[in-house]
């Protein structure tokens, strides 16, 4: 016999349902960006589909055993990209958003290649209620864009809206407990950082080098000590030839020493001629 009915079941559905257009977001870019708080309020909003990234625990076989082999969990892994759809402006500027994101990652004039931490940032996702009100929530930790999808243009289509696809690679998602009534938000707490004991006292993980107030500028030149545009590439072009005149001095003296070993072998030989690989020749 089934331990509920009918009427327990609509019960349930009455106390509320989760409605994938009832959701809210909120991105936080990385203050190197610069962006006004009026544009980012305007792409929270044209922010049309959000994917909830999933979760995943990593196993492996356990085959040392007598009898069926079973999977047994190694680690955690958040395998897939957060899928985001914007309606976009007229004048690109979400799209423009996270293009300037991806350029402070890596240099569209050096090709330098930013450090993690100042150009990560996070994001909310939020479940909303009938009333607009906060019932869920998770936090998207070390998030950015990683993948800028393509415009798609077409002549026969006039009344279409164009949309711009992006993906976010990140590195965890954190559930939030919500405050049904006042709307506030915090990460549980069994979530939260730990603290590491040394013998020289406790280290935070979240020490970072170098500091996160690095100097990006507005152009994205990388001008951090050592990396400026053709320093190593200068470098490295000085020790390739370096190593290039050391082989060819090693290449020609072992020629000078297989030559002095060969006329070596001829004067102390009884047939030199026979040293030469010549044979038969003149009653040799």
């Amino acid at each position: 016999m089934a331990s509920y009915n009918f009427d327990q079941f609509v019960a349930s559905l009455n106390k509320g349902n989760a409605r994938p257009n009832r959701f809210e977001t909120q991105i936080n870019l990385p203050t190197a960006l610069q962006v006004s708080g009026a544009r980012q309020r305007n792409m929270n909003i044209r922010l049309e589909s959000v994917s909830f990234p999933g979760k995943n625990i990593r196993s492996v076989t356990n085959e040392n055993v007598y009898g069926p082999t079973y999977e047994m969990a190694q680690g955690l892994t958040y395998g897939e990209e957060i899928s985001m759809t914007f309606v976009l402006q007229n004048t690109h500027e979400q799209r423009w958003i996270f293009n300037s994101w991806q350029d402070m990652i890596v240099s569209p004039s050096t090709y330098n290649v930013s450090y993690y931490n100042d150009y990560v940032a996070s994001m909310l996702i939020f479940q909303l209620d009938e009333a607009d009100k906060i019932s869920a929530g998770i936090v998207i930790k070390d998030c950015y864009p990683k993948t800028l999808g393509a415009l798609e243009m077409n002549q026969s289509t006039s009344n279409e809206i164009i949309r711009a696809n992006v993906g976010l690679a990140f590195k965890e998602w954190v559930p939030l407990e919500i405050n049904y009534d006042s709307g506030a938000y915090r990460e549980y707490a069994e979530y939260q950082p730990s603290t590491i004991m040394k013998s020289r006292g406790p280290v935070i993980p979240n020490d970072r080098f170098p500091p996160q107030n690095r100097p990006t500028g507005t152009a994205h030149v990388d001008k951090f000590p050592g990396r400026e545009k053709g320093m190593f590439e200068d470098i490295g072009t000085k020790v390739n030839q370096a190593l290039e005149a050391r082989n060819q001095v090693v290449a020609f003296g072992n020629k000078v020493a297989a030559f002095r070993n060969f006329f070596k072998g001829i004067t102390k030989s009884t047939n030199p001629i026979g040293n030469l690989g010549i044979k038969g020749f003149g009653g040799f």
